[in-house]
């Protein structure tokens, strides 16, 4: 089967959403298909789209980005097109639009270009307000989450199949002993207020009261707009070895999103052994909803994250136990499984 992934943009820093598109990617050609990740060259059309390409080119050049595609996979050609039209898209059996920006581009392809379909990893309402019109559109609409399905399905759209996200225990997994690690967190640092860097901030510096001798890692695919606390050590574009071991060096993960897809950050670090302490989101109590694996904390509220981690912290005993249950449930994710049920969905 030849199938088509259709990225908003050439991918050029590490992004949640494009990783789950190239090992899905991956997964199939591994089963004997032929796929191709499609993007665009410039953010729309017109001036306004040249513009902001180029804007977005002289931030990447600010930030040191490397100008090529930063996810590749075996046997997955990328191709940057002019714009996703019948004239530059591929033939195939299947395309599929890959987030609300696409969606009505894959929505005007011809026929040849195959059956339509809409990879749902997040309710993206806070990237454009119109993105629950793109639910009705006539695509076959496939969920990496069952609360993004009961999303959709309240307003009246359908869902083919929920294909949920996983986490490669070649990548993260525990070298380090869960009982032997310092108070030191580790979370993700995102300049969008969607992801709380207002929150994370806060938080670290209100643990930082409580727990003197607290250590903390922060990683992010560009520089931090906003000022953290100098103690806090800043990791740019840290790769999958060097977050590895960074997860392994933390006693606890933070998630202070104010929304979250899925929540892959906690999931990577749970499977590296690390406690979870994060905002409720709906993504991650889409895995971690039983307090015997994570404590989740109202969304949006720095003083609780604070509080639930020192509690955690000092207690080691129920650090480790927590610590163990987290990773117990993330290993029960794997891709091979969430491939074969894309592909089971695709094929039919």
């Amino acid at each position: 089967m030849r199938i088509t992934f259709v990225l908003p943009a050439p991918i050029r820093i590490p992004m949640g959403g494009a990783k789950v598109v190239y090992t899905h990617a991956a997964g199939l050609v591994a089963r004997g298909h032929e796929v191709v990740v499609a993007c665009p060259s410039q953010l729309g059309g017109g001036l306004k789209g040249r513009m902001l390409s180029w804007a977005m080119h002289l931030r990447d050049r600010a930030h040191n980005v490397d100008i090529s595609p930063y996810y590749r996979a075996s046997g997955v050609e990328t191709v940057i097109v002019p714009t996703i039209t019948d004239r530059f898209v591929p033939d195939a059996e299947v395309v599929i639009a890959t987030g609300v920006q696409t969606a009505p581009w894959v929505r005007d392809l011809g026929s040849g270009k195959g059956t339509k379909a809409y990879f749902l990893q997040h309710v993206e309402t806070f990237i454009d307000p119109t993105t629950v019109d793109t639910w009705h559109y006539p695509l076959e609409k496939i969920a990496i989450a069952e609360w993004i399905k009961v999303r959709v399905e309240e307003e009246g759209a359908s869902v083919v199949g929920v294909v949920p996200n996983a986490v490669d225990p070649r990548d993260y997994f525990i070298a380090n002993p869960i009982s032997d690690r310092p108070a030191r967190i580790i979370a993700l640092y995102h300049r969008h207020k969607i992801k709380g860097p207002d929150v994370l901030i806060a938080a670290l510096i209100k643990l930082k009261l409580g727990v003197p001798e607290l250590e903390a890692d922060v990683f992010c695919a560009r520089r931090p707009s906003h000022r953290l606390p100098s103690w806090v050590i800043v990791h740019v574009r840290p790769s999958v070895e060097k977050l590895r071991d960074l997860y392994n060096q933390a006693a606890v993960v933070w998630s202070t999103s104010r929304s979250e897809g899925w929540g892959l950050v906690t999931m990577e670090g749970a499977a590296c052994g690390c406690a979870v302490v994060a905002s409720a989101t709906e993504g991650i109590k889409e895995y971690l909803s039983d307090p015997e694996s994570a404590r989740l904390v109202p969304v949006g509220d720095p003083e609780a994250l604070a509080e639930a981690t020192r509690a955690v912290l000092e207690n080691s005993e129920e650090r480790t136990r927590l610590a163990h249950a987290g990773h117990s449930v993330v290993g029960k994710y794997t891709w091979a499984d969430s491939t074969a049920e894309l592909e089971r969905i695709l094929k039919g």
